[in-house]
């Protein structure tokens, strides 16, 4: 894919939407719908490992952006939410490239590790966390990079790797060919040493995930399922099916590629981003259609969507189409009613929000479901959480219960035995539109209260980000309350008072 933005001719109001259907709805039938709608903003919640990301690329060794020709800090994370987003969108994920052109053929530096280790000091400082890939080549062919680079490279960067795996939410397969893609290298038919390199990258990565590029270059790894399992998609080529490269490139809609990720994609991350809005061979220089934008963002269960790629043209279009609920239902994508409701009245929400807010997980507590009570000096919960993003969570959190009084301190706390990456959006019996009840039940002692609160803290499990509010999950009821004033803890959902 090419990384170049080159100077559009073309004039973007004359462009027609394609009109390809997705259940009943087609693109024209939301755009003439939103003629007649009020659409009204809604407000995003800022929440790790999910969402729209930013992007930003670097030679290591200098931190100068190969392709915007700036060095850092200009381009860094606050003005591309200006550029590309809104403050608002509380984007919380940055793609970070590493170019190590510099170092092909010899070790990276010291200096080289410590630009890497400032620039992931600079991302904690925003509260974000990265999809992490290293790259040799910018372009076809630019380096005469081989798998001794990978294998020696790999080893100098373990320790950063393990120094900052809080930060990574994805670390993606990448060092092969032009951007890190797998393909246009060498290397790129090396099936044995591509998969001695995952199993490489899965290793010092553990219990966490990698991504690759293309389906087709998964199924050639010969690798234990235990690494095969952890093995997700970068969708770098993400049309809705509708370029005429889309065949190969995107996952195609009816093709083997598709429903292999359609297969896959419940328990691994998938990830995408559009092509440039360039009118080039490669470039998307006209509308995709929304409704099949949906229908594969939620297909292969998506977590993360970049938007500084086509923003002037198809991201800018999202945020112009109206969906209602009644759209949502008839293409059978899942959503809580709530997220609809302004002051009891139900509005219309734009496709870009709606889309920001359900990439990866979106969690609720089914209150009418939950319940809580007292007995002798104990507590009993069962608390039924259902999540209607397009994905379940991916990387290793733990779930705590805690107690307050009617001061709001903190008087319990217990670790559960419950684990957030299964709390699917929907089963595997057909009812796609129908979100699972994910039970959380325990007893916990208690003091002597008489009234209280309880509450659930999801923190990050790294030591170092556990008492920070930005890299905690929080739910999405529109009334939950959030406890954000204890040294040691950073937000935690009030489910319920007693």
């Amino acid at each position: 894919m090419e990384k170049t933005i080159k100077q559009l001719s073309l004039v973007w109001a004359l462009m027609a939407p394609i009109s390809q259907t997705f259940g009943s709805i087609s693109t024209d039938t939301l755009q003439q719908k939103d003629q007649y709608m009020e659409i009204v903003a809604k407000k995003a919640i800022h929440n790790p490992e999910r969402g729209y990301h930013l992007e930003a690329n670097y030679f290591a060794h200098n931190l100068y952006n190969p392709f915007h020709k700036i060095a850092y800090p200009e381009g860094w994370i606050d003005e591309q939410i200006l550029r590309y987003g809104r403050p608002d969108d509380q984007i919380s994920v940055l793609q970070l490239y590493f170019y190590l052109t510099d170092y092909v053929g010899g070790d990276i530096t010291k200096e080289g590790l410590d630009k890497m280790q400032f620039i992931f000091d600079e991302v904690e400082k925003k509260g974000f966390k990265v999809v992490l890939r290293f790259a040799y080549d910018v372009d076809y062919g630019s380096t005469k990079a081989n798998f001794n680079d990978v294998f020696k490279h790999i080893n100098q960067l373990e320790p950063l790797i393990k120094k900052n795996i809080g930060l990574i939410d994805i670390w993606q397969i990448g060092f092969v060919g032009a951007w890190g893609e797998g393909h246009s290298s060498p290397m790129s038919s090396d099936d044995y040493n591509k998969a001695k390199m995952v199993r490489r990258i899965l290793d010092i990565f553990k219990d966490r995930q990698t991504t690759i590029r293309y389906p087709n270059q998964k199924t050639r790894l010969k690798l234990e399922s235990t690494y095969l399992n952890r093995i997700g998609y970068n969708n770098d080529y993400f049309t809705a099916s509708e370029h005429p490269k889309a065949p190969d490139n995107d996952y195609t809609f009816g093709s083997n590629a598709y429903e292999q990720v359609k297969r896959e994609s419940p328990d691994v991350q998938v990830m995408g981003e559009i092509p440039y809005a360039e009118a080039t061979e490669w470039g998307l220089h006209s509308l995709i259609s929304v409704t099949n934008s949906l229908k594969a963002l939620k297909e292969h269960h998506y977590s993360l969507f970049d938007i500084t790629q086509n923003n002037e043209l198809n991201i800018s279009n999202w945020k112009k189409t109206a969906l209602t609920p009644d759209m949502l239902r008839s293409m059978g994508i899942l959503f809580d009613p709530s997220y609809f409701k302004e002051n009891k009245d139900t509005v219309a929400r734009s496709a870009y929000d709606f889309i920001r807010d359900h990439l990866g997980y979106r969690l609720y507590i089914d209150r009418a479901n939950t319940t809580v009570q007292r007995h002798n000096k104990g507590l009993t919960v069962d608390i039924v959480v259902k999540n209607v993003g397009f994905s379940a969570i991916h990387n290793p959190r733990p779930v705590y219960l805690i107690i307050f009084d009617k001061d709001n301190k903190i008087v319990g706390r217990k670790k559960l035995t419950v684990d957030p990456r299964h709390w699917q959006p929907y089963g595997s019996n057909g009812k796609e539109d129908v979100a699972l009840f994910h039970h959380i039940q325990t007893e916990i002692i208690m003091p002597n209260i008489k009234h209280g609160a309880v509450g659930l803290w999801l923190p990050d499990p790294e030591k170092e980000l556990a008492s920070k509010a930005a890299y905690d999950i929080q739910f999405a009821n529109d009334d939950m309350r959030i406890i954000t004033d204890h040294p040691g803890y950073g937000r935690i959902n009030i489910i319920a008072d007693f």
